[in-house]
């Protein structure tokens, strides 16, 4: 999983994936629609998913089949799943034998779900799942005490399988430093310069560093040209046991899907039927040791001059994740967009540990408006690709669906993504994953409306995963996006579950499969998700902490005389401004930018989290280009959010218009003084002439609806 930067545009912090590969018999061979064990099957049972939803029930059991032992998906040692299978013209069919947290907290978590009866199917009874279950937790508890793959009880997000064990990746990047300490000062400067040149170093961080770059023409078998002089063994195997050294490289974002996926095994183990069993008791217990055992890790993760989580940690260096800017300097990466795949995991460890609710509040966010097939705008948050992984994420389980804001926001996405996917044609949702040119694997493949990043995005490679989240906020409209949709989403079955998706540039599959996607389309399509995390957040007494953070905004009239409204340009135009009856009228001709400031009485923050913004206005010209924005006080405890929370808006020609805007339930918006609605003409000058008769936001009465 590519972990990226989100105001700096996309800059990959683990790239070096370690691909043990191990050859594994499965077939892969298309199963058709009609095959006889797509059928409804009483082996095949999900409590959540109705018996008329013909069609999500037959995608999930052709995914259940990703897991039949018979496909060694499982690491018999240590009960952990192979990070997925590949299918390349020079392989053929292999497994790649390495796994990531993300996909072992999934696999938990759906072990977790069949042994609580949620999932039966033919591949894995009760009994065995529970016996997975055992094995798997304590082979990630005893690796959470493993110096190799651990450290203050976070875990390296990639292992490779080798022998029996686990081993962490390889070093990306290693100090000068440490190489002038091995060989001394004048051979140390010799070597660094000699990996310069040969192309196995790229400096980093004003020279200080250098990123390893393990390309054709690298290892011992090559020590030639600039590296000729070192050839002999002893000073060969030196550098090449400093390059290639193993290092635990601590992310924060998989081990937060870790702990999330650990507390919904635990809730789901708190259903009644099994909440007694002697088994589940003892899991229970031994989930919640490991969850326990992460606290000081996340602490130690938590940046409090920024108020937000960085990224990761190289622990083996003791330095953060980051990157060179350009310029020579160490950027360190901060968790500080809200709208991505780690945004409920994010809550959940500030939640679960009591972490400084500053990570949340300042997490920024955009909203975009799109354009429906019948030519109407709807506002929506964006993610940084506008991919559906980013936007509805991996899963849904901090009680968004309780949540009226949170859910009127996620069903307005997945109305966009089924929009846009009808429209083009598309057997899937857009969203990270292998695009099908050759190896690629991408983050940009997304709804370019709902996107932050100007790159260029893909819209010719939908995958299937996502659609299990979209089927938990919306199941008619997903079953019917999938019955429309069937002969091509169909054809990507094999006997060892569906393929990635489908190459629309060149109308054929995908054959490629990845644990954490499979196994997210099947958690999301059971949809226990929620219920499982409510057990685990009542039985920890944190219920009342989640309410606390969704609670709802108080009425605010911008418009009400208490408030100031100041007109304004960048560059000093002159301002036509009424405030006739309480309407403010703004009309000017204006370069670069100009705009409105409604400006709260001082001493009196408002919250505008959980309920609606709207604007009433009258415009005389259609305004293509409106932001409007949301400024904390200037005396608050927090620094300000790197990446603001700011609406673009299109603003029609319009002798009565209306934009409404369902702003999430969210601390980020707590303590607001200022609202600025901004115009922008960067190219030429624009005439404004705008009257606004009504602006105002309206929360929504309750915070979490039974």
């Amino acid at each position: 999983m590519c972990i990226v930067d989100k105001r700096n545009g996309v800059y990959p912090l683990l790239v070096a994936l370690i691909l043990f590969v191990s050859a594994a018999p499965a077939a892969s061979a298309p199963v058709g629609p009609d095959d006889a064990h797509l059928g409804e099957r009483s082996t095949f049972e999900y409590s959540e998913v109705p018996q008329h939803h013909r069609h999500m029930r037959r995608l999930l059991n052709n995914a259940f089949s990703y897991v039949d032992p018979a496909h060694r998906i499982i690491d018999p040692v240590s009960g952990y799943p192979a990070e997925g299978w590949n299918q390349e013209p020079a392989n053929g069919l292999f497994l790649r034998d390495f796994t990531q947290l993300t996909a072992i907290g999934a696999w938990i978590e759906l072990l977790a779900n069949i042994a609580a009866g949620h999932a039966d199917n033919p591949y894995l009874s009760r009994d065995a799942a529970l016996d997975g279950l055992a094995l798997a937790v304590a082979t990630l508890r005893a690796d959470q005490r493993d110096p190799n793959l651990a450290a203050k009880g976070l875990l390296a997000n990639f292992m490779g399988f080798d022998g029996g064990q686990r081993r962490g990746p390889l070093l990306e990047s290693i100090e000068r430093r440490r190489v002038i300490d091995t060989f001394g000062e004048r051979d140390g400067q010799a070597i660094w310069q000699a990996l310069l040149e040969k192309g196995w170093l790229q400096e980093e961080d004003n020279g200080r560093n250098g990123r390893i770059l393990r390309r054709e023409g690298y290892g011992a078998l090559h020590f030639d040209g600039a590296l000729a002089p070192y050839a002999d063994s002893s000073r060969q195997a030196a550098i090449m046991g400093l390059l290639d050294q193993r290092v635990v490289t601590i992310i924060f974002g998989d081990n937060a899907n870790l702990t999330a996926a650990l507390a919904r095994a635990i809730g789901a183990l708190l259903q009644p039927e099994i909440r007694d069993d002697p088994r589940a008791v003892a899991l229970r217990d031994a989930m919640e040791r490991i969850i326990e055992a992460q606290r000081e890790g996340y602490a130690h993760l938590f940046d409090p001059k920024t108020g937000t989580f960085v990224f990761g940690w190289d622990a083996t260096a003791d330095r953060f994740v980051g990157w060179d800017d350009g310029r020579g300097n160490w950027v360190t990466g901060q968790m500080n967009y809200f709208i991505n795949e780690f945004r409920g995991p994010l809550m959940f460890t500030v939640l679960r540990y009591g972490l400084p609710v500053a990570a949340i509040r300042n997490a920024g966010f955009k909203i975009k408006p799109y354009r429906l097939a019948d030519g109407s705008d709807t506002y929506a948050l964006a993610a940084w690709d506008g991919s559906a992984f980013q936007l509805l994420g991996l899963s849904l389980f901090m009680q968004e669906s309780r949540n009226p804001a949170w859910r009127s926001a996620l069903e307005t996405l997945v109305d966009i993504e089924l929009d846009f996917s009808t429209r083009h044609g598309l057997p899937g949702l857009l969203s990270e994953a292998y695009s099908g040119k050759g190896t690629e694997y991408t983050g940009l493949i997304g709804i370019g409306d709902i996107a932050v990043t100007d790159a260029p995005l893909d819209t010719q490679a939908p995958s299937l995963y996502s659609l299990g989240v979209a089927y938990g906020i919306a199941p008619e409209q997903v079953e019917g996006f999938l019955q429309a949709e069937w002969a091509r989403i169909s054809s990507l079955f094999t006997d060892h579950g569906p393929w990635e998706g489908w190459n629309m540039a060149t109308d054929e599959m995908i054959p490629y499969q990845t644990t954490v996607h499979t196994l997210s389309l099947i958690l999301g399509g059971i949809n226990t998700a929620h219920a499982n995390m409510q057990r685990y957040l009542d039985a920890m007494n944190l219920s009342g902490q989640l309410e606390a953070f969704y609670a709802p905004g108080q009425r605010i009239d911008l418009l009400a005389e208490v408030n100031r409204i100041i007109p304004w340009t960048a560059h000093e135009e002159r301002i036509a401004f009424s405030r006739d009856e309480g309407t403010p009228r703004f009309a000017s001709q204006i370069t670069g930018s100009g705009g409105l400031a409604f400006v709260l009485p001082e001493g009196r923050p408002a919250s505008f989290s959980n309920g609606t913004l709207s604007i009433r206005f009258r415009s005389a010209t259609e305004i293509k280009d409106a932001v409007l924005s949301f400024e904390r006080a200037n005396d608050d405890p927090l620094p300000p959010p790197a990446i603001p929370i700011e609406i673009f808006a299109r603003l029609p020609q319009a002798e009565d218009g209306t934009i409404e805007v369902v702003l999430p339930a969210t601390p980020a918006l707590h303590g607001i003084t200022k609202v600025s609605l901004t115009f922008r003409s960067d190219e030429q000058p624009a005439s404004v002439d705008l009257a606004i008769r009504a602006f105002e936001f309206v929360p929504f009465e309750v915070a979490l609806e039974p």
